[in-house]
């Protein structure tokens, strides 16, 4: 049985890995919009191949840069929750993210394109520098 001083920090860990689940689906939003837009706003009368090479190229490049920049924003919206442990629960946020990202890939793909270890590589670190940077921020303070 849990007490009620050790919920909140399992809280905080569980919010840790849904900010990592979210940063990956606003990122696949993000891809699915940026596709959608292009197919019926900007390039209307290409061909399916021509939007299927589009979507890839779109993927492959929102996927990495999305897919941080979300991990970064996910992350620091959680260290307002915190007072200490910045720096792991930032990673926890990355690493739930790149677990969907890389679950979700085999699942579509049947298995994890190369431009994957970059995006995971760099999540990792967004994630990190978020602890980083609310930790630097938190001891300014106190």
């Amino acid at each position: 049985m849990t007490t009620p001083q050790n919920a909140p920090q399992n809280d905080r860990w569980l919010r840790a890995v849904g900010y990592g689940l979210l940063a990956e689906i606003a990122t696949i939003f993000t891809i699915v919009a940026v596709v959608l837009v292009y197919r019926y706003l900007i390039a209307r009368n290409l061909s399916d191949e021509d939007y299927v090479a589009f979507a890839q190229r779109a993927g492959a490049i929102l996927g990495v840069i999305g897919g941080t920049l979300y991990v970064y924003l996910f992350a620091r919206r959680l260290m307002r929750f915190l007072s200490a442990r910045f720096v792991a629960h930032g990673v926890v946020v990355a690493m739930a993210a790149i677990a969907l990202s890389i679950g979700g890939s085999i699942a579509g793909h049947q298995g994890v394109p190369s431009a994957y270890l970059l995006a995971s590589a760099l999540k990792l670190l967004a994630g990190a520098l978020a602890g980083w940077l609310a930790s630097t921020q938190a001891h300014r303070t106190s």
